[in-house]
């Protein structure tokens, strides 16, 4: 749902260490993105019985400093010095088949078999040791992996890993050419990342599932080798339009020729978006990209915008409210109209989510709309009804659970402070005005209103609108008398169109590739409905 971001915690488990050290000294700088934006960065020394990092992350207004220290002797790790500021700090033993720890006046002691893994959370040159585990005859080995940090809440730090070779691949950086060998690494909750490595050397570790990537220095823009380049089929073009004092930036993607082409508008969900339909860190699917560059193959024009104070369009997305983000719609309707090379008379719109809920309201204007993962109640009954429906699913944990119980009443307090007509939420950070506009939209009435063929695309595992919502806006078109509806409903896909989790599709290397049935299904019915 629409909401200011928070801050959070950062956590991501990216620290390995064997049981064993080099003999060489080697020094070197890795960089952390997170979503795309540098986040921190650390430096390491590795000498013969000595491994020290020094390092610092900030997201979101936290920053952690972090200091570690392995040290061993014999070619054998035998201790551990873990600081972090502000947070925990202790030091660890490895000794006599156990690992050993006093964290104040609690001792700590768990088995520990040879050879082991040593894993703490937001360190990332303690991953080149892994280069070594695997021998040239084999490709996969498990391993013990312990996780200090994790003594701070009562868990048990020792737990399995399993490190696999994929093979090795061309990449080029700065003008060179080099061959990369490819790990993948599987952790607990089945955590996969990405190793890549020039000989003993690593050069990037990528944790899809977590948005993070962490880049040696010296290799930043590394990207896989140019094979045979396919023909693009379209041109871009970057606009700029202006709705008031707010300028918004996008780009229409044109299928090559002369047109005039049929267009379609897309539009996103709830919460700030750039043209890509990404959000990031958490949604990065590039799905408005994809679609954009299969529906020019089809002959079909395509516009996506940076939602206001999103990329380099200007304003605050999170003091506008619904009556401003409909009036962008309306400014970059009219943008597409005046195109020379679009055909105004064949004009769609894609909605998604709470775009489901804006693209009946300019149906006047359309030929075609899609909707994908629409709601057919208004925005306050939806917030309460996934809580409820996501607490219904087997597959949460009791954790998870606890925290959408505790999330239940802040929901109902929130609403009541909107119907008060209260202008920000107490409890959550909320525009109310936004919120109260949402409440009043009828969305079964405003799809009956449409005339013009529908597409109503939803996944089966959708945790945010519950898939029967699909057959609701259906029935209410075809009850006011529209014949030209196609549903479809998508196996085992969520909200953005990913695969879910649970999915024999789904990828944890790639969890944000789309269901390639959704980018089939809506080129295939506009081709069909732009003629």
């Amino acid at each position: 749902m629409r909401r200011i971001q928070l801050a959070a915690v950062f956590v991501i488990l990216c620290t390995f260490l064997v049981g064993t050290v080099q003999a060489a000294e080697r020094t070197g700088t890795f960089i952390l993105f997170f979503g795309g934006d540098e986040a921190g960065r650390e430096e390491y020394s590795w000498s013969a019985d000595e491994l020290k990092t020094e390092g610092e992350i900030s997201v979101q207004g936290i920053s952690l400093k972090i200091t570690t220290s392995l040290k061993g002797s014999g070619g054998k790790w035998t201790s551990y010095e873990f600081q972090q500021v502000p947070g925990a700090s202790f030091a660890t033993s490895f000794r006599d088949g156990e690992l050993q720890a006093e964290l104040g006046p609690v001792k700590f002691a768990f088995p520990l078999e040879e050879p082991f893994v040593v894993m703490d959370n937001n360190v990332f040159a303690h991953f080149e040791q892994l280069l070594g585990m695997l021998p040239a005859d084999i490709d996969e080995v498990e391993l013990t992996a312990v996780t200090p940090i994790l003594m701070t809440g009562n868990q048990n730090p020792v737990y399995s890993v399993t490190l696999k070779r994929q093979g090795s691949a061309d990449y080029e950086v700065d003008g060179r050419r080099l061959a990369l060998d490819e790990y993948v690494l599987t952790s607990m909750n089945n955590l996969q990342m990405r190793l890549l490595a020039e000989g003993d050397l690593l050069v990037k570790l990528e944790i899809p599932m977590q948005a993070v990537e962490i880049v040696r220095e010296g290799y930043l823009g590394l990207q896989l080798a140019a094979g045979d380049t396919a023909v693009q089929h379209y041109v871009t073009e970057d606009f700029l339009v202006q709705n008031g004092e707010i300028t918004l930036a996008g780009t229409v993607f044109l299928p090559l020729g002369g047109g005039p082409f049929p267009a379609i508008l897309l539009n996103s969900g709830s919460g700030p978006q750039d043209r890509q339909g990404n959000s990031p860190p958490a949604l990065m699917t590039n799905m408005f990209t994809i679609l954009a560059e299969r529906l020019t193959e089809a002959g079909i024009a395509v516009l996506a915008y940076d939602e206001r104070g999103v990329g380099e369009s200007t304003g605050d997305y999170n003091s506008a409210d619904l009556e401003d983000l409909l009036s962008d719609v309306e400014v970059l309707l009219d943008y597409l109209e005046a195109h020379p090379q679009i055909d105004e008379k064949r004009l769609a719109m894609l909605g998604h989510s709470e775009g489901a809920y804006f693209a009946p309201l300019f149906a006047q204007r359309l030929s075609a709309v899609v909707l994908l993962a629409g709601s057919s109640i208004p925005l306050d009954q939806i917030m309460v009804e996934q809580v409820d429906y996501q607490l219904s699913k087997p597959f949460l944990s009791a954790q998870e659970k606890a925290a959408l119980e505790e999330y239940k009443p802040l929901i109902d307090q929130l609403l009541q402070e909107a119907r008060e007509g209260r202008e920000v939420g107490s409890v959550l950070p909320y525009n109310l005005e936004w919120i109260r506009q949402h409440m009043a939209l009828r969305p079964l009435e405003n799809v009956a209103q449409v005339k013009c063929p529908v597409l109503i695309v939803h996944g089966q595992d959708d945790l945010q609108v519950m898939p029967y919502h699909g057959e609701a806006l259906a029935q209410a078109l075809q009850q006011a008398g529209n014949d030209q509806v196609t549903l479809r409903y998508l196996p085992e896909t969520t909200h953005v169109f990913t695969f879910f989790p649970t999915s024999e599709e789904f990828d944890a290397l790639d969890p944000f590739k789309l269901n390639p049935e959704l980018l089939d299904t809506v080129v295939s019915w506009l081709a069909e409905n732009l003629k």
